[in-house]
């Protein structure tokens, strides 16, 4: 297996960092978590909407059934368009550098919301009406693509060196942040509204407030610098790596970066779209679903930051295999306490779900998989590999998950289908180096100044 090595630091790489972030990295770490609260706001939207709203609005004619799938294949064409937007922005982030491409990420996805918020539905447009549904959910499937691997580089390469965990975790803080807002928008414009006002037009309000976001987004990144880091590295003498040498000599970590994203993206959104939709389904109110959701996204946002610290003393392979595991075994007590219909029971499904099965594994994932890639190819390498995953597991999920539960009956398939995953994730995270403590590389393998070993 191999390890990256701990390289010491010399006049042609890093120079230290400092012990407390200055601030610039201060403002890094704020862009960061508010893009990311965007950007989760945005897809926590699309979720609860998917399984609450769009089967109605954008296919009313096709069943119960069939609606709900229709609407989560539109949920999943953003995930098909994420590595898209993976790698342009990737490679872009690359070469003209982290903060202008991170610039032109969020107002990709800002506006694809915002048009949503806006686009009438198929007894306005008729067919119409879901074809543009899905071309704006592509356009937010470009720009995520490029937003949270560029987040977490920005961070990762302007954070203390041995605390990168905490710091770069806290920009998926920032993910339950956005699915806190939305789901407690959400929560409170179906009480206030009831079901035919909300379905008939109350749903749109969320999407358009989406505008408010991007707005704070650009005037904080509108102040940042490049990482010293990148600049660092554009500055020294030698031959840059072509694409193909990135990844024929990266090849190894994109695999594993991908391997260990299956699980953790797919448990994600079976338990913000596919649960929703299933708890529906068992008598549980749109109300106590959306609140268990936001009550999860409290606890969340606590325990992201708390296992990233704990992840800078035990290593990041550690920290993601406790929350995979207590994942893996929770999840058919996940779906027993949803049958309760019981309100507490919900919320406390979701919390725990969220607050000791994600919350860990969505901790290290930043740190870890940044610090994996060298500088030249660190944006494109985390935003490649993590986006391939989100295609290969985590918006197919709910739609695998609705058809899976469609042919049983019961949910034995879906644990069996939520188990290989695990599985594949496991033997990912068990394979890929660990890097807690390790300085960022510069160059590939061929540099003078990194070296592997097996």
């Amino acid at each position: 297996m191999s390890t990256v090595t701990r390289t010491p630091l010399d006049e042609h790489t890093l120079r230290p960092l400092a012990a407390a972030p200055d601030p610039s990295s201060r403002r890094a770490l704020a862009a960061s978590i508010s893009g990311q609260a965007l950007e989760w706001y945005d897809f926590a939207l699309y979720g609860l909407a998917a399984a609450i709203v769009f089967p109605r609005v954008f296919f009313p004619d096709a069943g119960p059934l069939m609606g709900v799938l229709a609407s989560f294949a539109t949920f999943a064409v953003g995930f098909i368009a994420r590595p898209v937007g993976g790698f342009v922005f990737g490679l872009l982030g690359d070469r003209i550098g982290r903060t202008r491409t991170l610039m032109i990420t969020i107002m990709l996805m800002g506006v694809g919301t915002v048009l949503i918020g806006l686009l009438p539905g198929v007894e306005q447009l008729g067919i119409l009406a879901p074809l543009a549904l899905v071309v704006l959910r592509l356009v937010q499937g470009l720009g995520i693509g490029g937003e949270w691997s560029g987040s977490a580089v920005l961070v990762v390469e302007t954070a203390p060196t041995h605390r990168r965990g905490f710091f770069s975790s806290l920009i998926n803080s920032g993910e339950y942040i956005g699915t806190l807002i939305a789901s407690g928008l959400f929560a409170a414009l179906s009480l206030a509204m009831g079901d035919e006002a909300f379905t008939a037009w109350g749903w749109r309000i969320p999407f358009l407030l989406s505008a408010v976001g991007v707005l704070i987004c650009w005037l904080i990144r509108r102040r940042l610098e490049e990482p010293r880091a990148f600049t660092d590295a554009i500055e020294l003498p030698g031959e840059r790596l072509t694409l193909r040498q990135s990844l024929r000599s990266e090849w190894r970590h994109i695999l594993g970066v991908i391997g260990i994203r299956m699980f953790e993206n797919a448990g994600a959104y079976v338990i913000l779209a596919f649960a929703v939709t299933y708890a529906e389904g068992v008598g549980v109110p749109t109300s106590t679903t959306t609140l268990g959701v936001s009550v999860a996204s409290l606890v969340a946002i606590v325990m992201i930051p708390v296992f990233g610290a704990l992840s800078d003393r035990i290593g990041r392979r550690q920290v993601y295999m406790i929350g995979a595991v207590f994942l893996l075994l929770f999840f058919w007590p996940f779906f027993l306490l949803l049958d309760t219909a019981n309100a507490a029971w919900v919320w406390l499904a979701f919390g725990a779900a969220y607050g000791l099965g994600m919350s860990p594994m969505l901790s290290v994932e930043p740190a870890w998989f940044a610090e994996l890639f060298p500088t030249r190819f660190r944006y494109a390498g985390t935003a490649i590999s993590a986006n391939i995953a989100t295609v290969l597991a985590g918006g197919l999920a709910p739609f695998i998950a609705v058809g899976l539960l469609a042919i049983t009956g019961n949910l034995v398939l879906v644990m069996g289908y939520l188990a290989v995953l695990a599985a594949i994730s496991l033997v990912a995270a068990a394979r890929t180096p660990e890097t807690v403590g390790t300085e960022l590389r510069e160059r590939g393998p061929a540099s003078p100044h990194s070296r592997r070993q097996s």
